[in-house]
């Protein structure tokens, strides 16, 4: 895992990537940016497997209301 900032998820998408929200599912509801998985934090663990395919980068997350 590495964090990578706004260029580094622009180019992991135009190769394929794919976008977890780590967000409640009420937060997730009323916003998320279109075609991402919905993956709760709490459920990560356990159901990134089952949702995501592992040939593909993953961009992970959630909104700060900072």
């Amino acid at each position: 895992m590495r964090q990578v900032d706004h260029r580094g998820v622009i180019a992991m998408l135009s190769a394929g990537g794919q976008i977890v929200d780590v967000l409640p599912a009420h937060e997730y509801n009323g916003a998320h940016i279109k075609g991402a998985v919905h993956i709760p934090l709490r459920r990560i663990l356990p159901d990134a497997r089952a949702s995501l395919d592992p040939s593909r980068g993953v961009v992970v997350y959630c909104r700060d209301s900072l």
